[in-house]
C-alpha cells in the first residue's frame, strides 16, 4: 500500500502541498502587481473627469447668474385692468381700429377726431399748417392710455386700415388713411409719419370709396400691392360708374391705368372683398344691389394692357377657375354672385382647408350662406329688417361659425338672434327694446366656444310699454355665453352717447377687454370725448346677472359669475 502511494506521488508530482502553496503565492503578486497598475491608470482619469464636469458647472452657473444679475431682461409692459381718456372739445368718427403699434404685444387703440382747441403742439393743424378744426388721427397705448402719436389730416377721415405689412417698402407695419373726398394717405403704424400719397392731380375728378383691398405682390417689389375704389366726383347719389385703380404698396404709383366698371344700380353699402376659389383664382365682389365678381386677371389685363400669359412672372397670382370662367359674362367679364337687387352686406366665411369657404349674404330681410366655390345656397333666415353686419362667433361645439343678427322687428323694439351656422336654425333669441345709434354687437373667442354682447335693453315690468319720445337714451351692454344661455350679465348702462364699440383680446390668450368711444359724433356740438378700455374680467365682477324666461339655471349669481370670470379666451 505504501508503495502505490508513492508510486502515485511520483505520477502526479505537481500535487503535493507545498509546490501548490508556492504556484498560488506566485499567481497573487502577479495579480496585484496587474491591479495595482490598473487602479493607478483608473484613479487618474477619474480625477480628470471629476475635473471637466466641475469646469462645466462652473461655466454654466456663471452664464445662469450673467443672464440673471448682469444682462437685464426685457420689461414686460403692465396693463391697467381700466383706463380711459378724455380730449375736451371734441366731436369723432364712428369707428375704431386696433393694432400693436409699438410692438410691445399689447394692442392699440386707433380712432379719428376734430379738436377744437387751436394748439401749436407736435402733430396739431397748426403745426401742420393745416386749417383749424382739422381731422386727426390719433393712436392711445393698450397698456395705460397714453398717446403714442397723433397726426393731423387735410380731409375728413373715412376709413382707417391698420396692419399692412411693408407699406412703403418699410421693413415693419403700415396704416392706409381713406379721407373725403380725395385723400389718400400711406403712414408708418408706429411714427404716424406720412410714407406716401396718392397724387392728387389724378383723384381730382374721383371721389375715393374705403375700404381699399390688400392684394398679392402685382408688380415684383416684394410689397402687397393696394386695389383703391373712386366713383365719379359730381355724383353723390345713385352711383353709375365705379373705378378700380391698382395701386403699389412701396410707392403709391398706379399700376397701369383705372378701370371703369359700369353700375346699373345704386348702392348704399360698399363692402368689397377678395375672394380665392378652390384654384387658388383671385376675384374682386362687391355689391351693386346684387353681389358681382370680377376676377382679378382680367382687372389687371385691363389696367396694363399686359396679355396674360402661362410664363408671366405673377400668373401664380393671375389665375383662371374653370368653373368660375363658365358663370362669366363674356363681354363685360362680369360674374353675378348673387342675383337679388337689395344686397346690403358681403362678408366671407373661412372654411378650414378649403381657399373658398363660403360667403354670407344679407339683404334687408334675408340672410343666406353660399358655398364659395359652387355659389349654392347651404341655408336662408327670413327677418324683419336687418340692423346691421351680423357677427360670427361659436355658439355650438361643432366649430362652424354661428351668427349673432339684429332684427329690427317693430317701433322700438328688436330681436337679437343667433343662428346656427351648419343648417339656419335658431340657437338662441331674445327681444330687446330698441334704441336709435345703438352700437353694433361683438364677439371673442373663449377655448371652444365664443362669448357674444350686444347693446338694448331688456323688457321689465316697468318698461314693457316704451313711449314714443324717450327723454332719457340709456345704453345696456349685455354678455351672453352659451354654457349659460337662460342668463345674460348686463356689463354696463350709461346714458351717454356710444360712437363705437368693440371687444377684442389685448393680449394673446389672456387679456381680452372692452373699448368704447362715448362722446358726439361728427357734425354735432363739441363736447368732451372719452376713450375706454375695460378689462373684461373687471366688467364681469362689476355686472349684474339678468335671467331670462327661457328656463331654470341651478347656479347662483355669484357662482354664474365667477364661472364666466375664470373663463380664458383665444386669438
Amino acid at each position: 500500500m505504501t508503495e502505490n502511494k508513492d508510486l502515485e506521488a511520483e505520477i502526479h508530482p505537481l500535487k503535493n502541498d507545498e509546490v501548490r502553496n508556492q504556484d498560488s503565492n506566485e499567481v497573487s503578486n502577479r495579480h496585484k502587481e496587474i491591479k495595482c497598475k490598473k487602479l493607478t491608470k483608473f484613479g487618474q482619469l477619474s480625477r480628470w473627469r471629476t475635473a471637466t464636469f466641475f469646469l462645466f458647472l462652473f461655466l454654466c452657473l456663471i452664464v445662469v447668474f450673467a443672464f440673471s444679475f448682469i444682462i437685464p431682461c426685457p420689461v414686460r409692459p403692465v396693463s391697467q385692468r381700466t383706463w380711459n381718456r378724455t380730449f375736451e372739445n371734441a366731436v369723432t368718427y364712428p369707428f375704431l381700429t386696433l393694432w400693436d403699434v409699438n410692438k410691445d404685444k399689447v394692442t392699440d387703440v386707433i380712432f379719428a377726431f376734430k379738436d377744437s382747441s387751436n394748439t401749436n403742439i407736435n402733430g396739431s393743424c397748426a403745426a401742420e399748417g393745416l386749417s383749424f378744426l382739422c381731422a386727426y388721427v390719433a393712436v392711445l397705448s393698450g397698456t395705460n392710455g397714453s398717446l403714442l402719436w397723433q397726426r393731423a389730416l387735410a380731409e375728413d377721415v373715412q376709413h382707417v386700415q391698420c396692419g399692412i405689412e411693408n407699406l412703403g417698402g418699410t421693413k415693419s407695419s403700415g396704416c392706409l388713411v381713406i379721407g373725403i373726398p380725395h385723400l389718400l394717405t400711406a403712414i408708418s403704424s408706429s411714427s404716424g409719419e406720412t410714407l406716401w400719397t396718392l397724387n392728387a392731380s389724378f383723384a381730382v375728378d374721383f371721389s375715393v370709396i374705403g375700404p381699399a383691398l390688400i392684394l398679392p405682390d402685382l408688380d415684383g417689389d416684394d410689397v402687397e400691392d393696394l386695389l383703391i375704389f373712386f366713383r365719379p366726383a359730381d355724383q353723390v347719389g345713385s352711383i353709375t360708374k365705379l373705378i378700380f385703380l391698382l395701386l403699389s404698396g412701396k410707392s403709391g404709383d398706379p399700376i397701369g391705368k383705372e378701370v371703369c366698371h359700369n353700375i346699373t344700380e345704386g348702392f348704399v353699402h360698399f363692402s368689397p372683398l377678395i375672394h380665392i376659389t378652390n384654384t387658388g383664382a383671385y376675384y374682386i365682389l362687391f355689391i351693386q344691389g346684387s353681389v358681382q365678381g370680377v376676377a382679378l386677371k382680367d382687372l389687371y389685363a385691363q389696367a396694363t394692357g399686359i396679355p396674360l400669359t402661362a410664363s408671366n412672372l405673377y400668373a401664380a397670382f393671375l389665375k383662371s377657375d374653370p368653373e368660375w370662367e363658365k358663370k362669366t359674362d363674356p363681354v363685360s367679364r362680369k360674374i353675378e354672385i348673387y342675383s337679388s337687387r337689395t344686397a346690403k352686406y358681403l362678408q366671407q366665411v373661412h372654411v378650414l382647408g378649403k381657399n373658398a369657404g363660403k360667403l354670407l349674404i344679407s339683404t334687408n330681410d334675408t340672410v343666406q350662406l353660399l358655398d364659395g366655390q359652387s355659389l349654392q345656397t347651404y341655408w336662408h333666415h327670413n327677418i324683419s329688417q336687418i340692423q346691421g353686419v351680423p357677427v360670427p362667433g361659436y355658439f355650438n361645439k361643432d366649430g362652424v361659425f354661428d351668427f349673432l343678427i339684429e332684427d329690427f322687428i317693430e317701433k322700438n323694439k328688436k330681436k337679437v338672434t343667433i343662428v346656427d351656422g351648419e343648417n339656419g336654425r335658431i340657437l338662441w333669441e331674445e327681444d330687446l327694446i330698441y334704441r336709435e345709434n345703438c352700437p353694433k354687437p361683438s364677439t371673442v373667442k373663449t377655448v371652444s366656444r365664443s362669448t357674444f354682447f350686444f347693446w338694448g335693453e331688456l323688457p321689465t315690468q316697468t318698461n314693457v310699454s316704451v313711449p314714443e319720445d324717450l327723454t332719457e337714451t340709456r345704453h345696456y351692454l349685455y354678455m351672453i355665453h352659451p354654457s349659460h344661455p337662460n342668463v345674460i350679465l348686463e356689463l354696463s348702462n350709461s346714458s351717454e352717447n356710444v360712437v363705437a364699440f368693440t371687444t377684442a383680446l389685448f393680449e394673446q390668450s389672456r387679456h381680452a377687454c372692452n373699448v368704447l368711444l362715448v362722446g358726439q359724433p361728427i357734425g354735432s356740438e363739441p363736447g368732451p370725448l372719452t376713450i375706454t378700455k375695460q378689462k373684461l374680467k373687471e366688467a364681469i365682477s362689476l355686472s349684474t346677472v339678468r335671467r331670462l324666461n327661457k328656463g331654470h339655471d341651478d347656479f347662483s349669481d355669484d357662482e354664474i359669475k365667477e364661472y364666466l370670470y375664470r373663463m380664458r379666451y383665444s386669438s
